[in-house]
């Protein structure tokens, strides 16, 4: 029976080219889509992938009308469909919602039914795929993250069609024959008490041969995301000055709304780097020279919602990770990762140096040790088979 993945995903010099044009890009969703379709396509050759960028608004992208297109993927251009977009506000979720279904339509034309999966709590992708319910056999929608706590707003009017489109979004959920969570206690926010779940909290895909690499000399923190107040920066930037050591640094790549802050925080003191938008292979390699990864996110109601992706590819890199003891967490990760005693900028600059102050030896095989927990246990062979045998039993 066809498989139909349906998403966001895109190539990464794509994603590169997008950004420079001054696009927003979520690479975090990128890298988990694209690291879902790499263990579909291990299992099953024949998957059929239809995609629908998130792409700045007009005017920030100069460009209004976009052609659909089949992109070439694995080496083939027949099974990965761009299906175009009309970039205004507003007008590009209708366009989306309506290109996603006629494509949809098409390649199920040919069959009696096919098996179709979504990824994310998107209501365009929703909507398409619960209007076409008659053709489609099973129905599985991959959640990422939760609808009330994406794009917040205290604006009423906001506010107000934000709430109309929770009950589209649930209206549609309620359609689907299973669910794929990133964290257990999603399941308390989602209108599918009584439906067919599995938690599956990420996917490592080692996408590049990776060359042994030299550690910096001088301690170097790294964090790699968003930089945003909520998302904690601001607590690694409190950290940080606390560290008066001349032998600290602190590498940063992200972007958002302290960025400025923290150029301004390199210009005063040397020991900062922050690192301008770079390819993923050349960011990678970064990672793994560094003393130690930091996730920043504090413990807060959300983030029992969710999984920290960016966990994944910190823990992958060999590089020990510090973050906050978060509800998301399935208890097998305990191990192989430094929790921080606290949820202040303090409770974080005593994990820092604590960690830092241990022999490189110690650092190394602590972070093989986490690096193969990932590597043999959250690949995408493995995290995909799950869902295709979750499928199966639906």
């Amino acid at each position: 029976m066809k498989l139909i993945f349906v998403g966001s995903s895109r190539p990464e010099a794509i994603a590169q080219e997008y950004l420079r044009r001054g696009s927003r890009v979520n690479f975090a969703g990128m890298t988990l889509q694209n690291a879902l379709l790499e263990g579909l396509f291990q299992h099953d050759n024949d998957l059929r992938v239809i995609s629908s960028w998130d792409i700045s608004p007009y005017p920030k992208v100069k460009q209004i009308f976009f052609q659909p297109e089949n992109i070439e993927f694995k080496g083939r251009k027949d099974r990965y469909r761009f299906v175009g977009a009309t970039n205004l506000p507003i007008i590009n979720m209708l366009s989306k919602f309506f290109r996603i279904r006629k494509e949809l339509k098409r390649q199920l034309k040919d069959e009696k039914k096919g098996n179709v999966i979504v990824y994310e709590t998107y209501t365009p992708f929703l909507l398409a795929v619960a209007t076409l319910r008659k053709r489609i056999a099973k129905a599985v929608v991959i959640v990422p993250d939760l609808p009330d706590y994406m794009h917040g707003s205290n604006n009423r009017i906001r506010m107000f069609f934000k709430n109309q489109n929770r009950n589209l979004i649930n209206w549609c959920l309620k359609r689907f024959d299973g669910y794929v969570l990133l964290s257990e206690p999603m399941l308390e926010k989602l209108p599918i008490k009584a439906k067919s779940y599995i938690v599956m909290e990420g996917i490592f895909n080692p996408e590049f041969d990776e060359k042994p690499v030299e550690k910096e000399i001088a301690r170097t923190i790294m964090y790699t995301g968003g930089v945003y107040s909520h998302r904690g920066t601001r607590l690694l930037l409190d950290a940080f000055k606390g560290l008066t050591a001349p032998n600290y640094r602190l590498w940063i790549r992200g972007d958002g709304d302290l960025k400025q802050e923290i150029l301004d925080m390199a210009v005063k003191d040397p020991r900062i780097t922050y690192f301008e938008p770079m390819g993923r292979k050349e960011l990678l390699e970064l990672e793994r020279k560094a003393t130690v990864m930091v996730n920043t996110t504090p413990s807060q109601d959300f983030t029992r919602y969710f999984f920290p992706s960016k966990n994944m590819e910190y823990l992958a890199s060999g590089t020990p990770t510090i973050m906050f003891r978060l509800g998301c967490m399935p208890k097998e990760y305990d191990e192989y990762l430094y929790y921080v005693d606290g949820n202040d900028a303090d409770a974080l600059r005593e994990k820092i140096i604590e960690v830092c102050e241990k022999s490189q030896e110690e650092l190394n095989a602590f972070g093989d040790r986490a690096r193969q927990f990932i590597i043999e246990k959250k690949n995408p062979f493995v995290q995909c088979k799950r869902i295709l045998d979750f499928i199966n039993t639906l």
